[in-house]
Formats: structure tokens, C-alpha cells, sequence
């Protein structure tokens, strides 16, 4: 394109830690500065992208990829952002984006209320230290956040924002769960069909051809909020590992399990199952969907990890209970493909 035809990208970013500390990060506040700084210094063809509810130290955002596909195809003359850490949070990156991807690419890049202009050498001469300390701030605010988690957990409190399927939110207490009636019912039904040797391959298949509503659709038709695992497409398919997470999950004892999980670090931010020594068991915090009975026949029976083979129609009744007088090794069932045509006769 033609440099009149470049776009003048205006880019705002804001965090869950941003948001709560007040509205001066807002992406209304950023827009309207955003937009005033570019008509005082003539940019013309202006182009507003944001991306919010976005970590500093995440660079994969759906706004920010489209920016980068813009300048990619030379359609960018300028970036221009409120300042360096809404570009990013993380030194090495944000360094080679300006030191490097923004030069070669042809792209002024200015910070308005740090003084960046890359139109000017000048401004520069401090920004590799904003970046550093931009990202000492993000370093210190997941320490931040994670000793709030700790907290929140030890006193029984549900972390994360969706309640476990089968429970609802409690209004009448902060950061408490109620059961949900329907959904309840369903978890009880997915431990009494465990009990009776059904496995979570076998559960789902049930519950699919029932058209039990998933736990992700059932959420989203309650509350209309979304999640990332959310497929409308397919609102009635459960999968093995849906069942098993509920099988798997304290919280329908009545009790609330915290720091299940963390990331690996403020950078990385694939999640990791913490060691169950290492979680947090705060117990009666809420109502109980099933009763410890159940929970420990439930977890016997899948510790004996009692599988159907696809070729059988029925399990064995006996799987993980006989043993060998001799070996002590368990006695496996064998089936001639036969069985079904003498079963008839």
C-alpha cells in the first residue's frame, strides 16, 4: 500500500489486575486518548484495535494478531499505544518488537505518555529499562495474585469464575456455592451409574444419547457466559474426561479443594496440577451432592480401573475381584466371539 493508504493503528490493552485497580487503564479512557493524540498530530486513516482482559506477559491476542498481520503485509505507518506496557509486559519481547520488528517492517512506534517516538532516536535511550521494569511489575503482581489465591483458598472460598457443574452460585454468601437442582442430579446419576460398574467412556455415551446437556452448554444456556471448551455445535456430547473430572472432583462431598492447579510461571501460563499434598481441603463448606458411601465405592471400583472391552456388550461382574490362589494375579475374562449365538440358543 501506498503510504497515504497505511492505516495508523491506535492499540489498547487492558488486564483483570488493570481492571480492578480502576478505570484510568479503562479501553474507554485509552480509545479517547488514543484518538485526541492522533487528531492534535495530524494521523490520519486511524484504525482502533484492543484487546481486553489480556496479560502483558501474553502476546497471543486476537486483536494483536491481527496487528501484527497488518504490519506483516506493510499495511501499518504507525502504531501508536498509551504506553510501553500496553504492548506487552515482557522485556525480551517487547525489546525485539521495537528494536527489531517495528525498524524493519517501517513502523514509527510511539508510547505517548512515556515520550517514545522512534521517529526520534532520542526517545529511546531509556526504554529498554521501562520495558525491564514493566516486566518486574507483572512479576510482582502474580506473586501478588497468587498469595491472594492461597488466601481465598484457605478460607474455602471458589476460585475462578464458573462454579463447578452441579452447584450455582450463592448469593447470600461471597464467593459460596449452592446446588444447582438439575445439574445436580445429573452428577448424582454419573456417581450411581459408576457404582454400578458403568465406566466414564460408558457414562458419556449415556449421557450423549440422552441429550443431557454438557456441563459447558449447560453453563452457557444458564448465564450466557462462554468458556474456552465451549462447541455450541455439539451441546449434548460428553467425553469421557468431563465425567472422569467429575468423578475425580471433592467438592460434591461438600467439600471445597483449592490450588488444584497452577502455571508454570508469570510467563508461562500452561496450567499444571499441583501434587495432592500440596492442595488446599477446606471441609462443609457448602452442601453435599453425594455421600462419602458413594464417593469411596466410586473410588475403589476405579482404582481396580475396570474396563469393558468394545466387542462386549456387558462388563465383567467380576473384574479386579478374583485373583489366582496360586500367582495372586487377577483372572481376566476371555470371550469367544461365539458367545453372543449360544447366549441366543
Amino acid at each position: 500500500m501506498a503510504n497515504q493508504e497505511r492505516y495508523t493503528i491506535l492499540y489498547a490493552r487492558l488486564s483483570q489486575e488493570d481492571d480492578i485497580k480502576g478505570d484510568s487503564n479503562s479501553i474507554v479512557n485509552q480509545k479517547h486518548m488514543l484518538e485526541k493524540y492522533a487528531q492534535e498530530n495530524g494521523f490520519c486513516n486511524t484504525k482502533f484495535l484492543y484487546d481486553d482482559g489480556f496479560s502483558g506477559t501474553n502476546f497471543n491476542r486476537p486483536s494483536w494478531n491481527e496487528v501484527m498481520a497488518l504490519i506483516e503485509n506493510e499495511q501499518v505507518e504507525t502504531l501508536i499505544v498509551k504506553d510501553l506496557s500496553r504492548l506487552g509486559r515482557e522485556y525480551l519481547e517487547v525489546g525485539r518488537l521495537t528494536e527489531l520488528v517495528f525498524p524493519s517492517c517501517g513502523v514509527r512506534f510511539i508510547a505517548i505518555n512515556d515520550g517514545v517516538d522512534s521517529l526520534y532516536e532520542s526517545s529511546n535511550d531509556f526504554t529498554p529499562m521501562r520495558n525491564w521494569f514493566n516486566e518486574l511489575h507483572a512479576k510482582d503482581s502474580s506473586k501478588k495474585v497468587r498469595a491472594v489465591k492461597r488466601m481465598q483458598a484457605e478460607r474455602g472460598e471458589i476460585l475462578g469464575g464458573r462454579p463447578p457443574y452441579g452447584y450455582r452460585r450463592d448469593e447470600t454468601v461471597r464467593k459460596g456455592i449452592v446446588p444447582d437442582e438439575e445439574a445436580g442430579e445429573v452428577v448424582r446419576r454419573i456417581f450411581r451409574l459408576c457404582a454400578a460398574g458403568k465406566g466414564p467412556n460408558q457414562i458419556a455415551r449415556i449421557l450423549t444419547q440422552e441429550q443431557v446437556l454438557n456441563p459447558t452448554n449447560y453453563y452457557y444456556r444458564k448465564t450466557g457466559a462462554s468458556h474456552k471448551s465451549l462447541d455450541t455445535t455439539m451441546p449434548y456430547r460428553w467425553t469421557s474426561s468431563s465425567v472422569t473430572a467429575i468423578l475425580n472432583n471433592r467438592t460434591y462431598l461438600g467439600h471445597m479443594p483449592g490450588l488444584r492447579t497452577t502455571t508454570l510461571s508469570y510467563k508461562n501460563k500452561k496450567a499444571v496440577y499441583h501434587d495432592e499434598s500440596e492442595q488446599i481441603l477446606v471441609e462443609n463448606t457448602h452442601e453435599a451432592l453425594i455421600t462419602q458411601e458413594q464417593w469411596d465405592m466410586v473410588q475403589e471400583l476405579r482404582q481396580r480401573k475396570k474396563r469393558t472391552p468394545k466387542q462386549m456388550e456387558d462388563p465383567n461382574l467380576f473384574s479386579g475381584l478374583v485373583y489366582c490362589i496360586d500367582c495372586g494375579k487377577p483372572l481376566v475374562l476371555h470371550r469367544a466371539h461365539t458367545m453372543d449365538a449360544i447366549k441366543n440358543n
